[in-house]
């Protein structure tokens, strides 16, 4: 019974003092109920800096919740067959043999990029190098999603890459005198062909000034030629217009005279009046105007 005992107590949690639901570990390393650490920061929601219920550690911003897959695989055992005190006693020390190497590591200085080496999933230091996925990652990663890969300490990578910084560099400095002395050798080529283009551009100027002052004189002779078409089209053009305006001015009065003829009442007055019109009122062909050189007003 004290074994029994014993197991339900270290597998409860500090909240509900339960056997632990769908366990969960916080930054500090305490372990709760999913449903007690979230209820519990739930009420610090607004001051925003959640705490541990435990040691009164105090984070911020909120810490993402992983579920503890190995404390709640020995909960599931423990409610179906029970767990023997040494059995336990053995889980627990797995449990917390990272906790107790993080703790050994050196204390690093202050620095502004800390939060950088922050995992934001498990919010533990990123102090492991996974060389399969080239990243770097904290313990906890390397348990779970990292399992299995080729990892090792970030400062034995560390270590490992810098001592291939100087072979690398003697390359990288080859490269740079090579890169410098093509463009020595370009900058050169670029001056060649700029004196070369101004030479060209000079000859140039001087062959399309001589055409342009060939060019000038057949302009103004060009320019002349319409200008004398111009006057002339323009002198007959003015010819039809003042035709045509007369004809406008003998129509209007031909339509007046009708107008008034056709509200004459007395019968023998309406003949004698009619015969007396002018004969441009009896013509309805409409005058046609020809455009273009020549042209001229035809009825």
């Amino acid at each position: 019974m004290a074994h029994k005992a014993l197991d339900h107590e270290a597998l409860s949690c500090p909240v509900c003092l339960d056997l632990l639901k769908d366990p969960v570990t916080i930054p500090c390393g305490h372990s709760y109920c999913r449903k007690c650490i979230q209820q519990h920061w739930d009420q610090e929601e607004q001051k925003q800096l959640y705490s541990c219920p435990e040691c009164r550690q105090s984070f911020s911003p909120r810490p993402v919740l992983i579920k503890h897959i190995m404390l709640a695989g020995l909960v599931e055992q423990l409610k179906k067959t029970g767990l023997t005190a040494p059995l336990l006693t053995a889980a627990m020390q797995d449990l917390r043999m990272c906790p107790v190497i993080v703790k050994k590591h050196q204390l690093v200085a202050p620095s502004h990029k800390l939060q950088e080496n922050i995992c934001s999933q498990h919010h533990k230091v990123m102090d492991i190098f996974c060389r399969s996925d080239q990243q770097s990652i904290c313990y906890l990663c390397s348990m779970e999603q990292h399992k299995g890969h080729d990892t090792v300490t970030s400062a034995s990578e560390r270590a490992q890459r810098q001592a291939e910084l100087p072979a690398r560099r003697a390359l990288l400095l080859q490269s740079l005198q090579d890169k410098e002395t093509d463009l020595k050798r370009l900058q050169q080529e670029a001056q060649d062909i700029s004196r070369s283009a101004q030479t060209a551009v000079q000859r140039s100027r001087d062959s399309f000034r001589e055409m342009a002052l060939l060019l000038d004189k057949r302009r103004s002779e060009v320019e002349q030629q319409i200008r004398s078409q111009e006057t002339t089209q323009l002198s007959r053009v003015q010819e039809l217009q003042d035709r045509l305006q007369q004809d406008v001015t003998e129509l209007k009065r031909s339509i007046s005279e009708l107008d008034t003829l056709g509200l004459t009442p007395d019968h023998n007055q309406f003949l004698q009046l009619y015969a007396s019109l002018s004969t441009d009122t009896q013509s309805t062909e409409p005058a046609r105007i020809h455009t273009g050189p020549g042209a001229t007003l035809r009825k």
